[in-house]
């Protein structure tokens, strides 16, 4: 992997000009899911109701689009959504209602503008798999979003993707060739001892990071991806460290016994490189870039923001300054996205 050492002024040539895609953007809807977390009241007040109102402000988000040059999203739910209810039916009902609301508010008014990953009632794994092929089929959705575990009626245990039942899910997911973006939410109680005194560790700064590297690393151990090699999951935020951690993962996990190292057939690092698309948002880090360029295919590497926790115009700066070739830049910066989602829009 070769960098650029053109001086930053070099490297913005055609690059303050170019119109990019994102994929990991947030929004709201009317419909309440149950309260999960504390953290939001310990946010900056200003920051806090800035979020708030840029979360359901479809015109407001659309300006901050077109003055940062941003062609096209690919809409989410605002963590825990789905994932927060306990119970099938109103896991079933919520799904129901808020897929149509993405569709009706942001797809289908701004067909070129807005695409959409599904919300999935994961409370049980086939109603999740019908979900996931109605919305392909009626809403036209690029993949879906699940917001970690979820919830359960027992408050210390999570349903975590690796449990037999998703098997149906994974089936519809690999034959429409449609990702799973797995997204954090805040973790369980009984995971977090350690900094359960320490609310603010609860989130974003930590522990959201690391909900999600465990529960990868349980899809992985279980054999998953040897049972569907196709199958495709979406990771945030630099792909939550995982380039870091598991090559020291599988130079350790070969010294152990057949039994203890479980049903998988592979590496960590070879399912990371080969059933996992990675997108930038949140991480405006050249060095975490770097790492994680080292370690899988441009290819499966796609510019994002976090909107509207992050800011489109902050995360697009430091985008810009990246030392890669220009090729490479707009590779991650929207050839990827279209390609993989099968996006109907041209940049070129």
């Amino acid at each position: 992997m070769a960098l650029e050492s053109r001086p930053p002024e070099r490297l913005l040539e055609g690059r303050k000009t170019a119109w990019l895609v994102t994929i990991e953007e947030h929004c709201a809807t009317p419909f309440a899911v149950p309260v999960t977390s504390t953290t939001w009241s310990q946010f900056l007040p200003k920051y806090l109701a800035g979020v708030k109102d840029r979360l359901g402000d479809v015109d407001k988000r659309l300006q901050i689009m077109d003055l940062n040059k941003i062609e096209a999203q690919i809409i989410s739910l605002n963590q825990p959504g789905a994932q927060a209810f306990t119970d099938a039916a109103q896991g079933v009902e919520y799904c129901l209602k808020v897929n149509e609301f993405i569709y009706e508010n942001y797809v289908q008014k701004h067909p070129k503008r807005f695409f959409a990953f599904a919300a999935l009632p994961t409370q049980d794994g086939k109603a999740a798999a019908v979900e996931l092929e109605r919305c392909v089929m009626e809403y036209g959705v690029v993949g879906a979003m699940v917001n970690g575990y979820t919830a359960t009626s027992k408050f210390e245990e999570g349903l975590y993707l690796d449990d037999p039942q998703f098997d149906a899910l994974w089936e519809v997911a690999e034959r429409l060739e449609k990702p799973i973006f797995i997204h954090p939410r805040t973790p369980l109680l009984s995971n977090i001892r350690t900094l359960a005194d320490i609310p603010i560790m609860h989130g974003a700064p930590y522990w959201f990071g690391r909900e999600t590297v465990e529960h990868v690393i349980r899809i992985m151990y279980t054999g998953v991806f040897d049972r569907f090699p196709k199958l495709k999951f979406v990771l945030g935020h630099m792909g939550e460290g995982l380039s870091c951690v598991l090559p020291r993962t599988d130079s350790t996990f070969r010294l152990y016994t057949a039994e203890a190292r479980g049903p998988m057939k592979r590496t960590f690092l070879e399912y990371f490189q080969d059933n996992f698309i990675i997108c930038t948002s949140g991480m405006p880090r050249t060095s975490a870039l770097v790492n994680l360029m080292a370690e899988i295919t441009v290819k499966h590497i796609m510019f994002s923001v976090d909107y509207p926790y992050e800011s489109i115009a902050e995360m697009r700066n430091w985008y810009e300054t990246v030392p890669v070739a220009d090729e490479t830049w707009k590779d991650m910066g929207y050839r990827n996205a279209v390609r993989l989602f099968n996006l109907p829009i041209k940049l070129e």
